[in-house]
């Protein structure tokens, strides 16, 4: 204990600055900033990427459904009822939502745009609870006949409020000498959306089943079941215990893993990308320790040899320099971890407050799913950051410490 006491005051002393050890002193200095920078930058950079992967998957799964049974013939789902009373009894299933899906063309009074019609009974939108829980005026608890729900940006786009007037042109119409002729209905806004996803926004209208049936020119059929379940996590043990059951359905379905995969893969993807990428100001850091330790290492030659002369042993003259070197990246490992968690919540009002400032639009929702940036902190992340920077900091003085006890203390007095 007393040998670690004093390896701990030695290195105290050769890490305080004195007038001739500015240019040393300085060094620290900026391998201090590199690692806490860097440090901080990836805890804030992991914090975006787990936020905007679980608000993605939040609000995707939200509004697609955890699990969605799919017909394997063009003419629908036809026996939904039959299907619903042989999954009474999988109690994880918590909502049952069946609807009908088709591209057509919503036209306003001046302006028009491609949407995604989604026919649904009157009463089930309420047991969305994405949409339920983000209507921004006007209600859903029932959509009657001639009346349509519609997102925020589509609204927007069309010029329309509530009780504004639209009309759906349906590709599916009646055939006739001519050729086929589209569909066209009109509809009266009964209420607005905003989930903050610009995909659905401003693509989406809900409307009565029997409407939507009508205007696809289809019977009474579904054209997809959605099941929302207790944990999402489980879905695919879920899946397998469904896929028995409707065996004999002429239906298959699908896990919200699959039909995202190639996001989710992506997003795994780009977060490990920017931790190596961002790791880099980790590395140059602990070569900023080590180039540091190595000059304190030559301008501290007699005094390591008198101690070693005195009796200080190899291992202990080398631990002063790995504990000079640890505290510097202790110290800064801290200081990174504090301004990351704290600075990590408040990603969102920095990047409103840098895009005031400078007029610029550093996070396009127009070019993205969300309309703002999302933040996530995981105490896991942290962890390992914190873990990577010492254990960065620690193979920066391995070289160093080896190089201090290189020199026979004999021979290095004897020169001086």
């Amino acid at each position: 204990m007393k040998i670690f006491l004093f390896e701990w005051w030695i290195s105290k002393r050769y890490l305080k600055p004195k007038n001739k050890d500015r240019f040393f002193s300085l060094i620290t200095i900026l391998s201090f900033l590199g690692i806490s920078s860097g440090v901080a930058i990836l805890i804030i950079v992991m914090s975006v990427m787990n936020g905007l992967r679980s608000e993605l998957f939040d609000k995707l799964i939200g509004i697609n459904g955890h699990i969605l049974i799919y017909p394997y013939s063009d003419k629908g789902i036809g026996n939904s009822d039959e299907i619903r009373k042989n999954l009474i009894d999988i109690k994880e299933i918590n909502n049952f939502f069946p609807m009908l899906e088709s591209q057509v063309l919503v036209m306003g009074e001046s302006q028009s745009s491609g949407a995604l019609l989604r026919g649904v009974p009157s009463q089930s939108l309420k047991s969305l609870e994405i949409i339920d829980k983000n209507v921004i005026t006007g209600t859903i608890d029932i959509i009657d006949r001639g009346e349509v729900v519609i997102g925020s940006r589509l609204a927007s786009n069309l010029g329309l409020s509530i009780g504004g007037n639209l009309t759906l042109l349906s590709p599916r119409g009646v055939s006739s000498p001519f050729g086929t002729v589209p569909r066209s209905s009109s509809f009266d806004v009964k209420a607005i959306f905003e989930i903050g996803m610009t995909e659905y926004d401003g693509n989406i209208v809900f409307l009565n089943i029997d409407d939507a049936r009508e205007i696809l020119n289809l019977g009474n059929v579904y054209g997809v079941i959605e099941l929302m379940v207790t944990n999402p996590d489980n879905s695919l043990l879920i899946k397998e215990r469904i896929d028995k059951k409707l065996e004999n359905f002429n239906v298959y379905s699908r896990d919200w893993r699959q039909i995202n995969a190639t996001l989710a893969e992506a997003l795994k993807v780009e977060k490990n990308v920017m931790m190596l990428v961002l790791s880099l100001i980790l590395v140059i850091a602990g070569i900023n320790i080590a180039s540091g330790l190595i000059m304190l290492i030559k301008d501290k030659s007699r005094e390591i040899s008198i101690l070693r002369a005195i009796g200080l042993s190899k291992h202990n003259a080398s631990r002063i320099f790995i504990i000079s070197g640890l505290k510097i990246g202790f110290f800064a490992t801290f200081w990174g971890i504090l301004i990351g968690v704290i600075v990590s919540p408040y990603v969102e009002e920095i990047r409103l407050a840098f895009s005031y400032i400078f007029n610029v639009t550093f996070f396009n929702p127009e070019l993205r799913f969300l309309n703002q940036l999302p933040s996530e902190l995981r105490v896991n992340d942290v962890l390992i950051i914190g873990s990577m920077s010492i254990g960065m900091t620690l193979l920066s003085t391995v070289y160093p410490s080896l190089r201090a006890i290189s020199d026979d203390p004999i021979e290095a007095l004897r020169n001086e």
